[in-house]
């Protein structure tokens, strides 16, 4: 660690640049501890990122070499990506087809596509449009079609659309609204109902009108309304809004969540992890209809400096919109609504700084009255609801249609469907369980579950393979008084991890579980607390690495378990999305 911060401090501005990375080249090839080596070319890659115009230091070749041969793949990787950065002609052909490699490492490719970001590399558009029909890339190359001016990205992209999931269309719309020409195809991809005009939000408005073009500012006219400028406007505008609120039926907080995730949680925090561009509202004053309407419709009446949106425009005309996170005299920070854009400053033409909030006035203009009661039922609950059966969101798939159990199998004496809910029952004279036909390796798993009562026993099965006898082989995620956040390994090796997470329960409520299998490595949280971190190294990579999910009814007396809200993610990153600290 000390190396890396090192590294970095003599590539900041104040350090003496290109002569201080040619000493650190030095000290690379003298040293052989690929520790020590990963953590000083952690350091150079930290330091340099975002820069460009930097020449290949002096010794690097020989290093290169060395160093491409290292047993440590992290060691491999970063001299791979710093070679490019340094103009090695080589290494920019291999970065190209690590990322347009389909069964290459998913980690390697992601950090291939910022490093050829990072250096502009002029050939990545016609493989990037290429990688919009592979599920796990998506929405990376959406995000860096944003980088460059090609004619064939807008209507890559609308024809794309139909088939993107929730987050991706989310990139989808920010890079669309980024550029003038990519503007006008989507607001004719809004007119012929590809785009539904409610997947752009306020912000992305004003990220349109930043063009100052014509055409789009009379669409934005047409068909979002002028912001009302006065305080007198605006006053009437919110007690409209109350009036229907206060006289119409209450809306549906589940329905109202799944809006929420659409709209606003790429920006906000609400009961679980989401966006930082805007305020935390988990600990608001949401139970005021007047406190939400007015943030809502007059967000910009008191901001907070760190909320203060800033508009970069860069040369090559692309416009960004979000809150500066850093800065240095090289690069600029800039956190968005989807994403962490790190911006060389010799790339910047303008930018001003507003002082009104990264949420203007228009975000119910594009919601039906339904809609808006449902949004406010959500943002007025005192506890998290479940999401509809039917959504699914940033990359995952819903395995269980809230209906039936279409798509499992298992003794339907023991499981059934109530309430939306997948529900076993006891008492069992053995293990039951409930299996998904379909077998994951890599995946994160997301469900809430409830234990009535607290005193029975269940469990979650990962990698599993079904017996003949229909007892289930592999990982099982504990749930039960005394149990809650073990890992074990049912019939095979028994307790793999003896930390209990009870303390992290709500007792005869619905607790939130999530299970990430990544390679030999497991990881579990409870209600957003870490409980299992765990390395298989006794995993059996013929056996062990692949299998199905199943949900558990443990054998012994009277007892109830509920399951909801099971959604899974192929290939992800190994972190945890619902960990709090």
């Amino acid at each position: 660690m000390r190396a890396m911060l090192l590294a970095v401090s003599l590539l900041t501005p104040q350090g003496e640049g290109q002569d201080n990375l040619s000493a650190l080249v030095g000290i690379l090839k003298e040293v052989d501890d690929p520790a020590f080596q990963l953590d000083i070319l952690r350091g150079i890659r930290d330091g340099l990122k975002g820069r460009t115009g930097i020449r290949m230091p002096e010794g690097w070749a020989d290093v290169s070499g060395k160093l491409s041969q290292s047993p440590n793949g992290e060691v491999r990787e970063i001299v791979r990506s710093l070679s490019t950065t340094f103009g090695d002609v080589r290494a920019l052909d291999a970065m190209r087809r690590v990322l347009a490699d389909g069964d290459a490492d998913l980690a390697s490719r992601k950090t291939a596509l910022e490093t050829l970001l990072g250096v502009k590399d002029t050939g990545l558009p016609a493989i990037l449009l290429g990688l919009l029909g592979d599920a796990g890339m998506r929405g990376a190359a959406i995000r860096g079609l944003a980088a460059f001016d090609d004619p064939k990205t807008p209507g890559a992209i609308v024809k794309a659309y139909p088939v993107l999931d929730v987050s991706e269309q989310r990139d989808a719309v920010n890079t669309l609204a980024s550029r003038r020409d990519y503007a006008k195809a989507l607001i004719a991809a809004v007119a012929a109902k590809v785009v539904s005009r409610g997947d752009l939000t306020a912000a992305t408005i004003r990220q349109l009108g930043e063009h100052r073009d014509a055409e789009i500012d009379a669409w934005i006219q047409k068909e979002w309304g002028a912001v009302r400028a006065t305080p007198e406007e605006r006053l009437k505008i919110i007690a409209q809004y109350k009036e229907k609120l206060q006289q119409g039926p209450r809306g549906d907080p589940s329905k109202g969540r799944a809006i929420f995730a659409k709209t606003c949680v790429q920006c906000h925090t609400l009961f679980e992890p989401g966006g930082k561009v805007g305020p935390e509202l988990t600990g608001a004053n949401r139970s005021d209809l007047d406190y939400i309407l007015q943030n809502i419709l007059d967000p910009s009446a008191v901001v907070g400096k760190d909320y203060q949106a800033t508009v970069i425009r860069l040369r090559n005309e692309r416009v960004i919109s979000g809150i500066v996170r850093s800065e240095t005299k090289d690069v600029v920070t800039l956190l968005t609504e989807n994403d962490t854009i790190i911006i060389p400053a010799a790339d910047i033409d303008a930018r001003k700084t507003a002082e009104i909030s990264m949420m203007p006035e228009g975000l119910l203009a594009a919601l039906s009255d339904g809609q808006t009661r449902d949004l406010v039922a959500y943002l007025q609950s005192p506890t998290q609801v479940p999401l509809p059966a039917d959504f699914a969101q940033e990359g995952e798939a819903r395995i269980f249609n809230g209906k039936d159990l279409e798509g499992w199998e298992g003794d339907t004496a023991v499981w059934s469907v109530e309430s939306g809910e997948i529900v076993g029952k006891g008492p069992q004279k053995k293990n039951q369980f409930l299996y998904h036909k379909t077998p994951y390796a890599d995946f994160r798993l997301i469900l809430e579950v409830k234990l009535v009562p607290d005193a029975g026993n269940s469990g979650i099965q990962f990698r599993t393979e079904k017996l003949a006898d229909g007892h289930a082989k592999g990982y099982q995620a504990d749930v039960g008084k005394g149990w809650w956040g073990k890992l074990y390994h049912e019939h095979g090796r028994a307790l793999l991890w003896n930390k209990p997470g009870d303390q992290h329960v709500k007792k005869d409520d619905w607790n939130t579980y999530e299970i990430v299998a990544v390679g030999k490595k497991i990881r579990t949280a409870v209600n957003g607390k870490l409980c299992v971190d765990f390395e298989d190294e006794k995993a059996d990579p013929e056996k062990d690495m692949k299998g199905l999910i199943a949900f558990q009814v443990h054998s012994g007396g009277p007892m109830e378990v509920r399951f909801r809200n099971v959604r899974v993610e192929a290939n992800p990153k190994f972190d945890l999305k619902t960990l709090k600290e």
